[in-house]
């Protein structure tokens, strides 16, 4: 058997590279799903009513292709659907068109201007959209500053909606 060298054992780790490769493969839906949630979120305001703690950073955002779900203090849920959404905006814009939203809401109450009024330099993602029976309504996002341009790609992408942004 000159001229022709042998590797025993070079196979042996071919079964689990192929097991390796299709568990990553079974997986990697999940993990796609799991990108698109984020709990690192403080809910700002808005025209939902929800009494969270304003050091409160466990508002739980998540989006998908059919499904934009918000849960505000572990109490209150926001479901859209992303054809509901009717604007994005980021900075101090969403400050203002948030603001706006909710003076012109009908049920208007001081917990809806909850965080509306005071300025920062913080990372803030605005949504308006338009409930099942036709109303307006807004809600105002403060967001981490490590996944605010996912979350805004992610949105804008789902919904169609361009970003208006202001400095």
């Amino acid at each position: 058997m000159i001229g022709r060298p042998t590797n025993r054992g070079g196979n042996c780790l071919r079964p689990q590279l192929a097991c390796l490769l299709v568990l990553l493969l079974a997986l990697a839906p999940d993990l796609r799903a799991q990108g698109n949630s984020w709990n690192r979120i403080r809910y700002g305001g808005g025209t939902i009513v929800a009494k969270v703690d304003p050091y409160d950073w466990n508002t739980t955002l998540t989006i998908s292709a059919d499904k934009i779900v918000m849960v505000f203090g572990h109490r209150v849920t926001l479901s859209l659907k992303p054809s509901q959404v009717t604007a994005l905006s980021y900075g101090q814009e969403a400050h203002r068109r948030v603001a706006d939203m909710v003076t012109l809401s009908v049920f208007f109450t001081p917990l809806a201007l909850f965080g509306l009024l005071h300025e920062s330099k913080n990372h803030f993602v605005g949504i308006e959209y338009t409930d099942d029976k036709g109303k307006p309504g807004a809600v105002l996002l403060e967001v981490h500053k490590d996944s605010y341009k996912a979350i805004l790609e992610t949105l804008k992408a789902v919904t169609g909606q361009p970003v208006k942004t202001s400095q």
